[in-house]
């Protein structure tokens, strides 16, 4: 079946999403930074996460269209409520990677009850000046319109050396050719990425969590994922020897996610 791009209108903005899969329940996918929108890589993206669509209606949301010059993290959690609302979308699950996974964390403490479970993948609950440096990175190369110096910068810190050296050349020609209009996006997306900060409230989060992320996380570090434990009642995995994109890497880490959410939700109906 051919993946159609869709788009969501609510108090005028426009997000587009593409959805999948049978079920009566609901997955919302916040995808992590990219350098191109998720909607270029479509097939490949429901491809890779085609074992959610078995009991799910999966929902896979870009960032909104026309970002304004400040966009926050609070700022796109409040988009995604917006979409959901629009949608009449309630109870979901969330699955989200890095900067996805913070604006779920964002997302569900302004509105728990949209809620019902969360996948939190190679993301943090604030933003540290150490945690930081290779965001703020990829924001100056951004802003210079340095293709080159981005490519390189994400291939490095997102994925593992081993997996970068097999596949680092074909990364790089899938991510050439970026716009300034792609450019300028990247510099909105990570701006003000430095302000995000809830980890004075996991505490808060009352439904069911998995925390996963690689041991050797080159962009976000691994203590700021560790520290989403402070989540009530979360499940954590570690995936030692792996980096930022274990999500796409280890096989096991999507398995692990279906499972929990298969578990949680039975439970929790």
């Amino acid at each position: 079946m051919a993946i159609e791009i869709k788009k969501v209108f609510s108090q005028g903005k426009e997000i587009e999403y593409f959805k999948y899969g049978e079920g009566q329940r609901i997955l919302a996918v916040f995808p992590g930074l990219s350098v191109k929108s998720i909607m270029l890589y479509k097939d490949v993206v429901a491809d890779a996460l085609k074992l959610f669509g078995e009991g799910f209606e999966v929902y896979v949301f870009d960032r909104r269209k026309n970002l304004p010059c400040s966009y926050s993290v609070e700022d796109m959690a409040n988009d995604y409520i917006a979409a959901f609302e629009a949608l009449g979308l309630t109870d979901v699950a969330i699955y989200g990677i890095s900067q996805g996974g913070m604006i779920a964390l964002t997302l569900t403490l302004m509105r728990p009850d949209l809620v019902s479970a969360l996948v939190l993948g190679s993301t943090s609950a604030g933003i540290s000046s150490e945690s930081g440096k290779v965001i703020k990175e990829w924001n100056l190369l951004a802003g210079a319109r340095d293709e080159k110096g981005l490519i390189d910068s994400f291939i490095k810190h997102v994925y593992s050396p081993s997996f970068a050296e097999k596949f680092g050349p074909m990364l790089a020609e899938s991510l050439k050719g970026i716009t300034d209009e792609e450019f300028s996006r990247l510099v909105i997306l990570t701006g003000r990425m430095n302000e995000y900060d809830v980890s004075a409230r996991l505490g808060e989060i009352a439904c069911p969590a998995l925390i996963l992320y690689g041991g050797e996380d080159a962009v976000l570090g691994k203590a700021a994922a560790a520290g989403l434990s402070a989540v009530k009642g979360s499940e954590v995995h570690v995936f030692q020897g792996y980096g930022h994109a274990v999500y796409d890497e280890e096989p096991r880490f999507r398995k692990m996610a279906k499972e929990f959410l298969d578990r949680t939700l039975l439970l929790n109906p």
